[in-house]
């Protein structure tokens, strides 16, 4: 058994243990002194965009939603029980996502802990079902697929996402479509889980008040029991790139549009943590609630609270979209675009405002520490070679009013927008 490797963070007063397992799966232990809640993260390298990957060179392909589907259907076991029940008899809250590059399933608890840890590993370790059981997850899929078509903010994002990637799997649904979901056997599940639910795959993240020798020994033992077959997998790495749709709207049941305007670029530095914070702080500065335009359109009535901006950035894509209600969503668009191209910059990127914003984002960064859920998520989103979550401070702090126009220079010669727009009928 390997041992752990310590890392003190002394500025925020954080530790964090870790070690690869004997079967090869990367382990966390993060020790927050004198909390009573623990929590457990599972993840695997595997999202909504791997449904084409390379098995010892050979392309394969599948059906989109596929990581999604596989998702739900690791919580139902060979009985076809839901494992759910096991965790609620125990007092833990257990649940699972799919991202665009990961799955996580998660459980928090006060008691019971290494009970319902061996829970988690077990269920993820194995996938048995049968086409009957995968038909019948089909409809309820189906039905989930269904229910969001009728809410409008998921429409006017997702129809923003389509605009910015069409024809690309980032442009769907996370969880696919009616007409993909249906082509998915069992076969398909059994081969992506074999792929991508190895432990060399997959990382642990313990977040609570462990001895931290205890649950290292614990984990090991349970773990070492759980291999799979080892295969050459290559997840695709080429940029995702799509000639935009410049303009796109449909009309719903509402009584104000909604609107929603994407930026696409391209990758600034190999440092994901850094560029997403240039992208974070270059948006607050630029849109943000504390920007001189916010304040103006919102005084003239013209945006609400409603005003909302999501960051997407990896080696493969870098977009931002921002969504709003508004009875002008047509003007708010081209107010936007002004901004974004010809706004006085030297007047916004002040180093005034940018320690303004700096220290709003640490702040932040500060309070996610103290609840263990995001913590465990933010952390697994962050991780990446030597740098974690607790290294986001520091390189908020390091970043100059220099390094943003930088970023902004950069930004600016290779950006792409898009609207698309949500009307009344």
């Amino acid at each position: 058994m390997a041992a752990l490797k310590k890392r003190y963070y002394q500025k925020i007063d954080e530790e964090v243990y870790s070690a690869i397992l004997d079967n090869g799966m990367s382990l966390s232990i993060i020790k927050k002194k004198g909390f009573l809640e623990k929590a457990a993260f599972l993840s695997t390298n595997f999202g909504a965009l791997d449904n084409h990957f390379y098995i010892d060179g050979e392309l394969q392909s599948y059906p989109a939603g596929i990581a999604h589907f596989l998702e739900h259907k690791l919580f139902e076991d060979e009985q076809g029980r839901d494992v759910t029940l096991d965790f609620v008899k125990l007092g833990a809250d257990v649940n699972a996502f799919t991202t665009l590059d990961k799955t996580t399933y998660y459980f928090s608890t006060l008691d019971h802990f290494e009970e319902s840890l061996e829970l988690l590993l077990k269920f993820t370790s194995k996938f048995t079902s049968s086409e009957d059981a995968v038909n019948h997850e089909k409809r309820i899929i189906e039905q989930e697929i269904n229910m969001y078509q009728d809410d409008p903010d998921y429409r006017v994002y997702l129809g923003c996402l389509q605009s910015l990637y069409p024809n690309t799997i980032l442009g769907q649904d996370i969880a696919g479509s009616v007409d993909s979901i249906e082509k998915i056997t069992v076969k398909d599940l059994k081969d992506n889980f074999d792929c991508f639910y190895k432990p060399a795959n997959c990382h642990l993240v313990l977040v609570g008040d462990f001895d931290v020798e205890d649950i290292y020994t614990f984990v090991n033992e349970k773990q070492s029991k759980f291999t799979l077959p080892e295969r050459i997998v290559e997840k695709e790495k080429n940029p995702i790139e799509s000639d935009i749709q410049k303009l796109d709207s449909l009309q719903m049941e509402i009584f104000i549009s909604k609107l929603a305007i994407g930026f696409k670029s391209v990758p600034f530095t190999d440092n994901r943590m850094r560029e997403n914070i240039l992208v974070q702080l270059l948006f607050n500065l630029l849109f943000g609630w504390t920007s001189p335009y916010y304040q103006n359109w919102y005084a003239e009535g013209k945006i609400d609270e409603s005003v909302s901006i999501e960051y997407e950035v990896s080696n493969r894509y870098s977009f931002v979209i921002m969504t709003m209600d508004t009875a002008e969503p047509i003007r708010m668009s081209s107010l936007i675009r002004q901004v974004m191209t010809s706004a006085d910059k030297k007047r916004l990127l002040t180093d005034e405002a940018l320690d303004l914003q700096k220290k709003a984002l640490y702040g932040e960064f500060l309070r996610s520490l103290d609840n263990i859920q995001n913590l465990g998520s933010q952390y697994l989103a962050y991780f990446e070679n030597e740098k974690t979550y607790f290294d986001f401070g520091q390189e908020l702090m390091s970043i100059t009013s220099k390094d943003l126009k930088d970023f902004l220079n950069h930004y600016l010669s290779n950006i792409e927008i898009t609207d698309f727009v949500v009307f009344p009928k």
